[in-house]
């Protein structure tokens, strides 16, 4: 059996600013996974991920901060120490509404979770 273990201290990512005000590191995905996608990801005030859909299941873990979370037609508030599964191929999109910024942890089963998305807005 092939072991692929990693250990990655979250206190020292390297951020990538993917769009504004909205900042991740992959730490888990297809360059190094078999099957599993995990990233961890900086919001800014008034930032976030628009309308969108995946093929696969989505879970968010908030580290810091809350944020707001669309799923289909319900907005939920998703606070510091909750997670929220957002079903395969359901509209979502999250924004952070607060004066702070969040600490989100994103996880899917798959490695390459972004191949298939589809941006509605």
């Amino acid at each position: 059996m092939e072991n692929n273990s990693k250990i990655t201290d979250i206190k020292n990512l390297k951020y990538k600013l993917k769009r504004e005000g909205y900042y991740w590191s992959d730490i888990f995905d297809h360059t190094n996974s078999k099957e599993t996608f995990l990233s961890i990801h900086i919001i800014k005030t008034n930032s976030g991920a628009t309308l969108h859909i995946h093929e696969n299941e989505e879970i968010i873990f908030v580290i810091k901060g809350s944020i707001e979370v669309r799923i289909g037609r319900e907005l939920i508030n998703v606070k510091k120490g909750q997670v929220v599964l957002i079903p395969q191929k359901t509209e979502h999109s999250l924004k952070n509404l607060n004066k702070e910024e969040v600490k989100i942890a994103i996880i899917f089963a798959t490695n390459n979770p972004f191949s298939k998305t589809k941006y509605l807005e």
